[in-house]
């Protein structure tokens, strides 16, 4: 189109004709019917290839549902969740069970000295454990057990002294707890791995949002780039309409003799050159509309469908943007900024565990076993006394002293066994420890730099997106005063063409400039609507600006 106007202006000037002489006499011209031209796109408009009306919100929604970097995150999110689960199921209840038996005989033999000739049990075991949140482990195990013994009961050396079975019922629990003092005891301690997988949910949903943030600007900007290069389009078509009614005015000039055929064929060149830019301006569109669908996630295999008409039109008014807000707000909400925040809170319960290997190993072990026993009693004849078999309800009564039974003690419980240790185990070197504590705290101090060079990369962004929406907002008010001008000097231009007071050229050239109007005037809009985006995804504010959540 430059070559072209740059042509026309070097072209010399037509020779004057009577016909020029005529077209600056004030008669009226010949009365000619023109075509009327619609200088818009028509209500059914179809661009050369399939293509899908989509608004806005459409575009952003199939997107957060089929993009696959989402659905990776949100699978990401899911297993840090199966992480929380697994460290919590440290301090799950373990319960175990056992049922045991044993039969034997042991017969006398020769002189051997025998109490017992045989005997029999059958026992149920019962336990159930825990490990404590401050380090240590408590457990509970309950033996039940019914044993039968043959015993003699006369001389032990005779073979065939007679013999009786005595039962013995027992009831065992045991209490057992063991604690560290000073390594591995303590509450943050012992919940690390438990807090260190909550937070990598946190990380996992904070990345989670920031590719979300991220599609969302970019589908937003890929959106704005079809609406661009449609409405580029339009404007192009309107461009060759308008060069239509010119060569038709020029041709109605030369039919009634008022101006030389050369002049039809400059505008003729001129519409050829335009339509050439309609066809251009239709690749675009395809182009920009698959850029979009990509982002989208979308897949061409069997599809007829590759364009895209934007349906939504955006109001776009230049908004006062206060810079130290702004930057404020995208230090606090923006995800990559929390995600380092996230990697030091974690790197602090690493810090706290490797201090605490420093100490030495000092546990505390002790066990506190009750029993509850019930013996069979043989009958005595010198006594009078028949005897009485045991029973478990005796057995359990037994749990407690009896006076009339025990004259000399005077405790509650009658049977019982208390254990307790105290080990202490030190590394005097301890270099291990205390190189993985340096560690931690070297890596504390990396992750702040991080954090320090991340906030300022926002806030850097944050300063470049809210100037070029100050930029941009300025450059639609000047822009759109382009356009309104470059309106008013076409149609002037066009009115002095028809009283033969302008040439084509000169018309041509305000078509030139219109066009340049337009085209900066829709650039404007379009880098005002991707600043703002891009200032919203800094800001953490983009998801809710366009009533979005993550899958």
């Amino acid at each position: 189109m430059l070559l072209l106007t740059t042509l026309l202006a070097l072209a010399p000037p037509p020779a004057p004709t009577a016909a020029a002489t005529e077209r600056e006499a004030p008669t009226d011209p010949v009365a000619v019917d023109l075509p009327t031209v619609d200088a818009g796109l028509p209500p059914d408009y179809e661009p050369p290839f399939a293509a899908e009306t989509l608004q806005l919100s459409d575009v952003l929604q199939r997107a957060l549902q089929t993009n696959i970097d989402l659905r990776s995150n949100a699978i990401d999110v899911g297993i840090s969740e199966a992480n929380v689960m697994t460290a919590l199921g440290a301090y799950d209840v373990f319960l175990s069970a056992a049922l045991n038996g044993t039969v034997a005989k042991t017969p006398q033999r020769g002189s051997q000295i025998t109490f017992a000739t045989g005997n029999r049990s059958l026992g149920l075991t019962l336990g159930f454990q825990r490990k404590l949140e401050i380090g240590g482990t408590v457990s509970l195990r309950i033996d039940i057990n019914r044993s039968q013994q043959d015993q003699k009961t006369g001389n032990f050396l005779a073979a065939n002294a007679a013999t009786t079975t005595l039962s013995t019922y027992r009831i065992t629990p045991t209490l057992t707890l063991t604690q560290p003092l000073l390594k591995g005891a303590g509450l943050k301690v012992n919940r690390a791995d438990i807090n260190k997988a909550k937070l990598a949910v946190n990380a996992a949903q904070a990345t989670q949002i920031l590719t979300a943030q991220n599609l969302v600007r970019d589908l937003i900007s890929a959106y704005w780039d079809v609406l661009f290069a449609h409405r580029d389009l339009q404007n192009k078509r309107n461009s060759v309409a308008l060069a239509t009614r010119q060569l038709e005015r020029t041709k109605a000039l030369v039919a009634a003799g008022r101006t030389s055929p050369v002049d039809a064929k400059a505008v003729e060149q001129a519409l050829a050159a335009r339509e050439s830019d309609v066809l251009t301006a239709e690749n675009t569109l395809l182009d920009r509309s698959l850029t979009l669908r990509t982002l989208m996630g979308e897949s061409f295999d069997g599809s007829g469908t590759f364009g895209v008409l934007p349906a939504t039109d955006p109001l776009v008014k230049a908004r006062t943007v206060n810079l130290s807000d702004e930057i404020d707000r995208a230090l606090k909400q923006n995800p990559q900024v929390r995600q380092l925040e996230i990697q030091i809170a974690s790197g602090r319960i690493d810090e706290l565990v490797a201090a605490n290997q420093r100490l030495p190993q000092l546990d505390f072990s002790g066990s506190f076993t009750p029993q509850g026993r019930s013996t069979d009693t043989s009958a005595t004849a010198q006594t009078g006394d028949p005897g009485r078999e045991g029973s478990w309800g005796e057995a359990f009564q037994n749990f407690f002293n009896k006076k009339r039974v025990i004259q000399d003690e005077n405790r509650l419980l009658a049977d019982w066994t208390l254990q307790g240790s105290l080990t202490l185990t030190w590394d005097v070197q301890n270099r291990t420890a205390k190189g993985r504590h340096q560690a931690a705290k070297l890596q504390i101090k990396k992750a702040q730099v991080n954090l320090e060079r991340a906030k300022q990369t926002v806030a850097t962004g944050v300063i470049r997106a809210a100037n070029g929406l100050r930029t941009a907002g300025k450059v639609m008010e000047v822009a759109q005063i382009s356009v309104d001008l470059a309106k008013d000097n076409l149609a002037a231009e066009q009115a002095r063409y028809d009283v033969g007071r302008s040439t084509n050229y000169d018309v041509l050239l305000r078509l030139d400039e219109l066009d340049k109007a337009q085209a900066s005037a829709l650039s404007a809009q379009v880098t005002y609507l991707k600043a703002l985006a891009q200032l919203q995804a800094l800001a953490g504010e983009i998801l809710p600006a366009y009533g979005l959540d993550t899958p």
